[in-house]
């Protein structure tokens, strides 16, 4: 099954290879290959299509304009109204559980007296 070009290469004589090309071709034959080749090298088609998922979800993610990590004032006060309201459903599901715990819980609101009920101190000196 030898072909035409086969047949003319066999037929050509081996030349040497120049002697200052052979120290180069040696020393890149014995340093070791960066870690990366080394670690993608099993898969790189894998890692290539990796890739480009990668590149086409940034682009259709810059494309829409949103971002997820930018909070503007009306989503803040959206958060607080709910949280308000989170805690006002908290406190009248303890009432509603618990009616006595949460009387005595609360400490009772003291008003203070008129400034003219109060007692004025004697300083004997």
């Amino acid at each position: 099954m030898n072909s035409d070009f086969e047949k003319r290469l066999q037929d050509q004589p081996m030349r040497e290879i120049p002697r200052h090309w052979r120290a180069g071709i040696l020393t890149a034959a014995q340093t070791p290959p960066p870690w990366w080749r080394e670690w993608l090298w099993p898969c790189p088609r894998a890692w290539a299509g990796l890739a480009a998922a990668w590149v086409v979800i940034f682009g259709m993610n810059l494309a829409t304009g949103k971002s997820p990590y930018r909070s503007t004032h009306a989503t803040l006060a959206v958060s607080r109204r709910e949280l308000q309201a989170l805690r006002e459903q908290q406190q009248m599901l303890t009432r509603l559980i618990f009616p006595a715990e949460s009387a005595e819980s609360q400490p009772p609101k003291r008003t203070p007296a008129p400034r003219s009920e109060r007692r004025k101190a004697v300083i004997i000196g």
